[in-house]
């Protein structure tokens, strides 16, 4: 069986070929027309100074304080005053009493509902309590709970014990 074009493809095969033909045409002519043309020398000046023109000018030592002082430089910035020194804190007042370790750890804090506790522990001996806010665990007043730890005081002396010591 013998193929045959469909009539829109033929169309369109010749529609190409005839463009194309003109295509090709268009260039020879513009090529051919240019040809005439380049025989003229053009007439224009880029305006472009001649080392001629290098007499009149300074000498590079002229420009020797932009040269030291290039433009972008941080020594071309003007000069701020630093900011003075915060003042100082008042020293604070050591107490006179020796610090020295009650041996409590804390070994867990619980926080629920509005009421906090704490489970103390001596670490000499085994002996552990939950204590509230405002208890008393050997000596120690308990002033504050938090999830961190426990704020404790004897005799005006603070202690601040955390849950996770670093």
């Amino acid at each position: 069986m013998r193929r045959r074009i469909a009539p829109i493809t033929a169309i369109a095969l010749v529609a190409t070929g005839c463009l194309n033909l003109l295509l090709v045409l268009e260039i020879v002519r513009f090529v051919l027309s240019n040809d005439m043309m380049i025989s003229g020398r053009s007439t224009w000046d880029a305006g472009l100074s001649s080392i001629a023109d290098a007499i009149g000018r300074k000498p590079l030592e002229a420009y020797a304080q932009i040269l030291v002082h290039p433009v972008f430089f941080k020594s071309r910035e003007p000069f701020v005053a630093p900011p003075p020194a915060p003042p100082q804190p008042p020293p604070q007042i050591q107490s006179l009493v020796a610090v020295s370790d009650p041996g409590l750890i804390v070994e867990g804090v619980m926080i629920k509902a509005g009421l906090s506790r704490a489970f103390l522990l001596s670490k000499g001996g085994a002996n552990g309590a939950w204590v509230s806010e405002g208890e008393a665990f050997q000596g120690w007043q308990v002033k504050s709970i938090d999830r961190t730890g426990v704020k404790l005081e004897q005799s005006g002396r603070p202690l601040e014990l955390q849950l996770y010591p670093k």
